[in-house]
């Protein structure tokens, strides 16, 4: 058996620089070098974006727990 993507996510305009994956809800959160980090389901539809505000445009880390809820640590944030 040779491993095969399952889906694939789109919506970032410029490189992803971190991801969390939420295997009990069904939820990839990825974040872009500039931009929002968008929500995911494992199959591949985009289900919302989450913006920054003007001073947290960078994120670095995401952290998602199995209850949903979502931690972004950004650049200068």
């Amino acid at each position: 058996d040779y491993p095969a993507p399952r889906a694939v996510l789109t919506g970032h305009d410029h490189e992803v620089v971190c991801v969390s994956v939420c295997a009990e809800l069904g939820l990839v959160i990825s974040g872009a070098k500039e931009g929002p980090c968008l929500v995911h389901t494992i199959t591949g539809d985009l289900l919302r974006a989450l913006e920054g505000t003007e001073n947290c445009l960078y994120p670095r880390l995401i952290s998602v727990s199995s209850e949903g809820h979502c931690i972004i640590y950004y650049e200068r944030g």
